[in-house]
C-alpha cells in the first residue's frame, strides 16, 4: 500500500476466484475496508466489512519477523479474520489462466508462498495490509569489543537523535546535522546487558534494536554485526541452560542424540532456542573436539537435522570463536507449527515441548493448538 517497492505483478484468473499481486494507493485500499465497490484491473470488488474484533495492528521494527516477513525497514501491519459466518472458498477444481489446483486453499498457498498447502492450517485471514515507514531505520549495527557503530538511513531524519540507553544511563546523538550514515558510541566497558538502540523523533520511535542475554535462541538479525564473538557467547550463557537453551559437550551420538534432536523440534515448535556444541552441562566453554575437522562436524549435526525433524525446521548453524575454542551455535526461531521428531527406527512422529530446561513429550492439545496456529495469509 503507497509503496514505491517495485511489484512484479500477478493475475490468475478462475471462474469462482482470482489471485492478484499488485501495489493499491492507500484510498482504494480504504474503501475497500468501508465495504466501498471499487474497479480493480477490470473486477469490480467488494469486501465484506469485518466485525471489529477480529482487526488487529502491529507495528514492527527493521528486521523483525512477522509471518514469514522480514524488511530492512520498520512497517505497519495490518490484519483482519475472516468471519466465520461468511461464506468460505469452495473445495472444487480450479482450472483457468493460472496454474491448475485441487481447490481454493492449494491455489492461495501456492500464490503466496510457493508451498503446499497444509490441510491442517486454518486459513482465517481475510486481508493482510503492509505500509512501510521509511522515515528512519537502522541498516547496520556493529558492535565491537569498545565501540558500536550504527549505520542510519532513511528519508525524513530531521529531528532525529540516536540513543543508546542501558541500565547504568543513557547517551544520544542528533542525526539532524549528520543525516544517514555511521555514527559510533564508545563503550569503555564493553556492551552493557539489556542495552536498547534507538532511532527516534521526539516521544515516537522511528527503528530500534534491543540487546539483552540472547536466551531466545533465534536466526539471527542480519542487520547486527557482532566483532567480539567472545561476548557474545557469554551472553549466551548468562542465564544458564533453560526454556531456550540447551549446552553438549560434543557432537552427541546415541540417546544423547536423540535428546538433542527432540530440543530441536521443541524449539521450533514453541519460540525458538539454541543448542551450543562445545559447552559443558556446567557451562563450562571446552570447544570442539579437534578431530573430525569441524566443518564435517557442523555438516553432522545437520544432516542428523535434516533425516530426524519434518517438517525442516527454521534454523541456522554457525561456529563461534572464543578465546583459541570453537562452538557450534544450532540457533533455532519459532516456525509458528509443531515440528516432529521421528525416530529411525519406528518411523513413527513424535512432538516435544520445552518446560523449563527438559524436553517432554506434547500433549494432545498442544499439538492441535500447534497445527491450528500454523502461519497463514492473505495478501490483497
Amino acid at each position: 500500500m503507497d509503496d514505491d517497492t517495485p511489484v512484479t505483478e500477478r493475475a490468475w484468473r478462475y471462474s469462482t476466484a482470482s489471485f492478484l499481486e499488485l501495489p493499491l494507493p492507500g484510498s482504494t485500499v480504504a474503501a475497500l475496508l468501508r465495504g466501498d465497490e471499487q474497479d480493480i484491473r477490470g473486477l469490480h470488488v467488494v469486501a465484506p466489512g469485518p466485525p471489529p474484533s477480529s482487526a488487529s495492528t502491529s507495528r514492527l521494527r527493521g528486521r523483525q519477523e512477522w509471518d514469514r516477513v522480514t524488511t530492512p525497514w520498520p512497517r505497519t501491519e495490518w490484519t483482519i479474520n475472516r468471519d466465520a459466518n461468511t461464506l468460505q472458498p469452495g473445495h472444487d477444481l480450479l482450472v483457468g489462466d493460472g496454474p491448475s489446483f485441487l481447490n481454493f486453499d492449494q491455489a492461495l498457498s501456492s500464490f503466496l508462498h510457493q508451498r503446499p498447502h497444509d490441510s491442517n492450517a486454518g486459513r482465517s485471514d481475510l486481508w493482510r495490509i503492509v505500509q512501510p515507514q521509511r522515515a528512519g531505520w537502522l541498516s547496520q549495527i556493529t558492535i565491537g569489543p569498545d565501540l558500536l557503530t550504527a549505520v542510519v538511513d532513511g528519508e525524513a531524519l530531521d529531528g532525529a537523535v540516536l540513543e543508546l540507553s542501558w541500565a547504568a544511563g543513557n547517551e544520544r546523538q542528533s542525526i539532524d546535522g549528520a543525516g544517514a550514515g555511521a555514527h559510533c558510541f564508545a563503550l569503555p566497558d564493553g556492551l552493557a546487558h539489556d542495552s536498547l538502540l534507538m532511532l527516534r523523533r521526539e516521544d515516537q520511535w522511528l527503528d530500534w534494536r534491543h540487546f539483552p542475554a540472547p536466551t531466545y535462541g533465534r536466526a539471527r538479525d542480519a542487520s547486527v554485526v557482532w566483532e567480539q564473538p567472545g561476548p557474545e557467547l557469554e551472553l549466551l550463557l548468562a542465564n544458564g541452560e533453560g526454556k531456550h537453551l540447551e549446552c553438549k559437550q560434543e557432537v552427541p551420538e546415541g540417546d544423547s542424540r536423540k535428546k538433542m534432536l527432540k530440543t530441536i523440534a521443541a524449539f521450533a515448535s514453541q519460540d525458538g532456542g539454541t543448542v551450543l556444541i562445545g559447552v559443558r552441562d556446567d557451562l563450562q566453554i571446552v570447544g570442539l573436539p579437534e578431530k573430525p575437522t569441524v566443518d564435517k562436524q557442523q555438516l553432522q549435526v545437520v544432516g542428523m537435522i535434516r533425516d530426524s525433524v519434518e517438517p525442516a525446521p527454521p534454523y541456522e548453524s554457525r561456529v563461534i570463536d572464543h578465546e583459541g575454542k570453537k562452538v557450534l551455535a544450532i540457533e533455532v526461531s519459532g516456525g509458528g507449527q509443531m515440528y516432529a521428531y521421528r525416530d529411525r527406527d519406528s518411523q513413527r512422529p513424535e512432538f516435544y515441548v520445552r518446560v523449563g530446561p527438559n524436553t517432554v513429550p506434547a500433549r494432545h492439545h498442544e499439538i492441535a493448538a500447534g497445527f491450528r496456529q500454523a502461519p497463514t495469509a492473505t495478501t490483497f
